[in-house]
């Protein structure tokens, strides 16, 4: 109870303590992972060349459509032209045609494989978005538990302020009543300087942090950034004891990117072997009346349809343009096994962290507990005349520091949770 009291009066003074033109906006980790998947620049980047590639697929497609040209044509000729006896005559006449012409020239070949090439690149690119979803969620996911334990430690600099506060009320007490030396209210005065002055460094922290997350999650409005529940407490979202490698390795989208590519150079191949075996077709229809101006005699249609091969020698006799998509293969396989110990080194560091965070957590709990009771002894021996004050005021600051640290390995239990969850090829 006295912790939510202490969070709404954290909040109260928050608000009191930005500029008048800014608004407090509270947050959380739910609309921070929902904010990083729209808003953030580079996912926003990597969504326009999603659409970039899907519009490149249907541009690859348009070559299964004809092009069609409607219009008119006056045709005119005056002068000497050659019979078909060989003599020359003096002629005058003129024509005129009206309708539709439709043409066509198919490459198969390219046409084929560059469409499967570009449905391909467009099954890549949604990996790399994917990916690129990860990575700003997991900033978004750093920046925001700064934010949370920056909060967190204002909390507990408050609490240390408002005792330290007391311990100097008591000890002027006592320095008027003879008790104690005046110097031991300047030591004490001197250590709530140095606590007030911690306090306004969380303040800042505060901003700081906030300002950093604004930026991740694209946040124009000019706004104070507060995570609505202040406590910081760890949570749990993956069972250490169940990571398996494979399985991350099945579902991390930057494996999918790689293995994606190899398929599309793989298609882009097929242009260099299969390719070759399909032919040009051309094919073009010509179709209105013809006659002279502005009486035509009936309707003319004619057409055509024609296959042919083009073999390029060279491609045959060298096979470069083959031998470096092999080349490209052979690349992104390489990256695949990068990118594999990449991943599983990340899982380690991840893993170590964790448990690292926890065992550290463990021990500032611990820390927490022995100072708050041996804080709450001093200051009542304080009371009682039988401590000095410097042993209060040691007290004190441990306290300040065992809080400090339980916050500090609660913040790197949360990052390496989300951060190992990710990794191992979760969805936030």
């Amino acid at each position: 109870m006295a912790k939510a009291v202490i969070a709404l009066l954290l909040i109260a003074r928050l608000a009191n303590s930005v500029q008048a033109q800014d608004k407090i906006m509270p947050i959380d980790i739910k609309t921070v992972l929902k904010l990083a998947g729209s808003s953030h620049l580079d996912v926003a980047e990597i969504n326009a060349r999603y659409e970039l590639a899907k519009a490149q697929q249907l541009e690859a497609k348009e070559w299964m459509i004809p092009t069609i040209s409607p219009g008119v044509l006056l045709m005119s000729y005056k002068g000497i032209a050659q019979a078909t006896d060989g003599t020359f005559v003096d002629v005058d006449k003129n024509s005129f045609w009206a309708g539709v012409n439709v043409t066509s020239e198919w490459d198969l070949g390219n046409a084929v494989y560059s469409y499967l090439a570009a449905k391909q690149n467009v099954e890549s690119v949604g990996y790399e978005k994917m990916v690129e979803q990860n990575r700003a969620n997991v900033q978004a996911v750093q920046s925001f538990y700064d934010l949370s334990a920056a909060q967190s430690k204002l909390v507990a600099l408050e609490k240390v302020a408002l005792k330290s506060e007391d311990i100097v009320t008591q000890i002027a007490l006592q320095v008027e009543q003879g008790i104690t030396y005046k110097s031991d209210l300047l030591l004490a005065k001197s250590n709530l300087n140095h606590i007030k002055i911690e306090v306004s460094k969380a303040r800042s922290a505060i901003q700081r942090n906030s300002h950093e997350l604004l930026e991740l999650l694209n946040i124009s409005d000019n706004v104070q950034l507060l995570v609505s529940d202040s406590l910081l407490v760890p949570v749990n979202l993956v069972d250490t004891s169940k990571v398996e490698f494979t399985s991350a390795f099945d579902k991390r989208p930057e494996l999918m990117v790689f293995n994606s590519r190899i398929e599309g150079f793989k298609i882009d191949r097929k242009s260099q072997t299969t390719g070759l075996l399909l032919p040009n077709i051309n094919f073009g229809l010509n179709n209105g009346p013809y006659g002279p101006y502005f009486s035509p005699e009936g309707n003319a249609l004619n057409y055509y349809v024609g296959a042919k091969w083009e073999i390029p020698l060279g491609a045959l006799f060298y096979g470069g343009t083959k031998k470096a998509f092999d080349a490209r293969i052979r690349i992104a396989g390489i990256n695949v096994d990068r990118a594999k110990n990449e991943i599983r080194r990340e899982i380690q560091d991840e893993q170590m962290n964790l448990q690292t965070s926890k065992v550290r957590m463990k021990l500032a709990e611990s820390s927490v507990a022995f100072a708050s009771e041996g804080l709450d002894q001093s200051i009542e021996r304080q009371r009682l005349g039988t401590a000095i004050p410097l042993e209060v005021i040691r007290a004190q600051e441990q306290m300040m520091e065992a809080e400090l640290d339980l916050i500090d390995a609660v913040t790197q239990y949360n990052k390496a949770q989300y951060s190992l969850y990710i990794a191992l090829g979760n969805n936030p």
